[in-house]
């Protein structure tokens, strides 16, 4: 019996014996009473571990055996070791003694079936755990986890750990052990070039395979579409059938060009379907050439054994090398461009439901994207628009001041801010205030620009109506109870007006708040292309790049909600509301500006106060209101003493109060009674409502505020809040 023909007997008898053994396994666990527990799945996966080592274990000694080369006992190929290998990195380290410990039967079983010493038995299993625990414990601590062919660095610690430093530093302890026990012939270093060479040739073949199919392959298997399934079938039957011409028909002297044939196939699978179709083409190529110099076939059967074993192993060795990592860069670069595909495609999606429209410049002075908020309100495409053809909408009177604006601004990489009228898909010229800020790279490399741009044409006609409104007031002033009655008409106005007037002070840190999380998407998706061209394969700094565009993202997306959820229309949205929260939000709204006036604004918030029924945007209304006269208030104090302290506290045990103090000069005596009254200012630029509106707010929330000086100089502003029975949780 030949020894193809013995391999496959074996082969067969051992699959029957092991599929018995998985049933019955199978069976005992099902009629168990624990069955369907995590302690018994946890043993049933155990179980199949070990049998799947076993059975790999005991096919893999029986095909080296089979491919052995007389007089040597080296076989051209050994898989048990690359075998024992793949299931120690496919397996936690916690589990690896239930890998040896499955191998071992198998080992033994094999051995003495070919009738070798059981002290040569002993020597070799000790040899091959060597192997496989320097090579699977390299590997895994270098990688920090399980292993996968699909990046350059990973490929790369698979080459040096499993390929080169597991089968060299093992196979001095295998050529000693073959010395020692006198089995076989050749000297020391002649047994460590065959023990080697055929580790390094098992390890570049066998370990990949079984590594990507179960990591990538079943899985492929079961979600890819049917064409998929018949390309790779058509690929590796095609690959099959060239690779039996070139290595089994045709002879030693036969062109060794014919030997570049199956590569084509190797490279479509490679291209195609990643590491695990290249590792599945090498490994038909290698069973082939191997199976064929065996029978006296191809073209490494002209010399002897040894040297036939020698030219298959150099050939098939430099062969795998390059395409391993040829698959593993295919799979890294292809994986990496589908992230960065996605996230781009979440940065349009984030700015297209944004409620303001948004636009971006390259550095020579042209749009490159333009939001859907912009086409929505010009009508026009994206491609009539882009380049210098938004300019096309704007007034023929604004087009020549925006556009030097503009230039100007972008020459000198300066943020901008100007009003033009802009053409409304409806035919209509609508006021558009446009705030652009320069964009630039972590390398400080200027980029170009991004703006905002908000329609304010209903807050113009508003502003208009109140100066009317405020006309008709001063005439009608001895008419007070018809002026009182004209207020109320107007009140509802001018809440809606605070709103879009507050949109109007944000409008210019929107670009700017925006401008740093676009710009950092930007910044880490080129400097994850550049790993990527360069050819750096350091998977972790790739994912820490992913991760911070994913979270600048969420960063813009939570600034663009905020907005939206300021101006939008409709009545007033009451709910239960934390204050303590409401003075934290304005106190980091407010922080930012306070420096340029000197102050500094300081918070002390009572634990445990009880929530309050009102709308959230409002009671932030009277907030901002009332820091804001604190910060004028304080113009003429020195500038070591300007501070405002916003306190909230409990007002007896129904009530919450909130103080806003200052330390400027005060309240003058003969204005106390009436600083809520409306119209009533005493800033030269005030209209006399901030106060007027602060109090309906409060009143309509069933609240108080008043006003009185503080002893040490300064004011205190304050307002009582009913709380609804829910504590607050700490």
């Amino acid at each position: 019996m030949d020894p193809v023909t013995a391999l496959w007997e074996s082969v067969r008898r051992t699959l029957t014996k092991s599929t018995s053994m998985s049933f019955e396994a199978a069976e005992i666990l099902s009629r168990s009473p624990n069955a369907g527990t995590p302690s018994a799945s946890l043993e049933w996966r155990k179980l199949t571990t070990a049998l799947l080592v076993f059975g790999g274990y005991y096919l893999g000694a029986k095909m080296g055996f089979a491919l052995t080369f007389e007089p040597h006992p080296v076989s051209v190929l050994w898989p048990p070791n690359s075998i024992l290998v793949a299931a120690l990195l496919l397996t936690p380290p916690r589990t690896w003694w239930l890998v040896l410990f499955a191998a071992f039967p198998a080992h033994l079983a094999a051995q003495l079936q070919s009738q070798v010493p059981l002290t040569m038995i002993l020597c070799w299993f000790v040899s091959n755990c060597c192997e496989a625990l320097i090579g699977a414990g390299l590997a895994r601590y270098l990688i920090g986890g399980q292993l996968r062919f699909n990046s350059f660095r990973s490929v790369s610690i698979f080459c040096v750990t499993v390929v080169f430093i597991g089968p060299f530093l093992s196979s001095f302890l295998d050529a000693a052990f073959v010395r020692w026990n006198h089995w076989g012939q050749g000297g020391y270093w002649e047994l460590f070039r065959i023990r080697f060479a055929s580790n390094v040739l098992a390890a570049l073949t066998v370990t990949p395979t079984i590594v990507t199919w179960a990591t990538t392959g079943i899985a492929w298997l079961r979600k890819t579409q049917p064409w998929y399934h018949l390309e790779a079938s058509v690929l590796f039957l095609g690959l099959l059938c060239v690779s039996f011409i070139v290595l089994y028909k045709s002879g030693s002297q036969a062109d060794s060009a014919l030997l570049f044939l199956p590569l084509l196939f190797v490279l479509w699978a490679a291209f195609r379907f990643g590491s695990f179709g290249a590792s599945t083409a090498i490994s038909i190529i290698t069973f082939v050439a191997i199976w064929s110099a065996a029978r006296g076939h191809g073209p490494f059967s002209a010399g002897s054994a040894e040297q036939s074993a020698l030219e298959i192993q150099i050939f098939l060795i430099v062969l795998s090398v390059p395409l391993l990592f040829l698959a593993g860069v295919i799979e890294e670069r292809g994986t990496t461009e589908t992230e960065l595909r996605e996230s781009e495609e979440r940065f349009r999606i984030l700015a297209d439901a944004a409620p303001v429209m948004m636009w971006m410049s390259s550095p020579d002075k042209l749009c490159t994207f333009l939001n859907k908020a912009w086409l929505d309100f010009t009508g026009r495409t994206k491609q009539q628009e882009l380049g210098d053809g938004w300019s096309e909408g704007v007034h023929r009177d604004d087009v020549e001041k925006s556009l030097k604006t503009y230039v100007m601004a972008f020459d000198a990489r300066e943020s901008f801010v100007m009003q033009y009228r802009l053409l409304h898909h409806d035919g209509e010229y609508r006021w558009i205030t446009d705030n652009g800020l320069p964009r630039y790279d972590a390398q400080g490399n200027f980029l170009g620009y991004i703006g905002a741009c908000v329609d304010i044409t209903d807050l113009l006609k508003k502003d208009e109506a109140l100066h009317e409104f405020e006309e008709r007031a001063a005439l009608a002033a001895s008419g007070r109870k018809a002026a009182e009655e004209e207020t109320r008409f107007q009140r509802s106005r001018i809440d809606l007006l605070g709103r879009v007037s507050l949109l109007g002070e944000m409008t210019a840190s929107l670009a700017h708040e925006l401008n740093q999380p676009l710009s950092a998407i930007i910044t880490n998706a080129n400097a994850g292309m550049l790993f990527i061209d360069k050819g750096k394969d350091d998977r972790g700094t790739l994912r820490e790049i992913l991760v911070d565009m994913a979270e600048d993202g969420r960063r813009a997306q939570d600034i663009i909600r905020a907005v939206r959820n300021t101006i939008k229309k409709g009545s007033a949205i009451r709910g239960r509301i934390n204050l303590n929260d409401v003075v934290t939000g304005v106190a980091h709204m407010i922080q930012p500006n306070a420096p340029a006036h000197g102050c500094e604004v300081q918070t002390s918030l009572a634990n445990g106060l009880p929530l309050i029924e009102g709308d959230p945007v409002q009671i932030q209304q009277v907030l901002i209101n009332l820091v804001g006269n604190a910060i004028d208030a304080m113009r003429e104090t020195p500038v070591s003493n300007r501070k405002v302290e916003v306190v909230t506290e409990r007002n007896g045990d129904s009530d919450i109060r909130v103080s806003v103090r200052d330390y400027g000069v005060g309240i003058p005596v003969e204005v106390q009674e009436r600083l809520f009254e409306q119209f009533f200012t005493t800033k030269e630029e005030g209209l006399g409502m901030g106060l007027a509106i602060v109090k309906s707010i409060i009143e309509a929330h069933g609240g108080k505020i008043a006003a009185e000086n503080v002893a040490g100089g300064g004011a205190r502003f304050y307002f009582t809040l009913p709380a609804t029975n829910v504590a607050m949780k700490e």
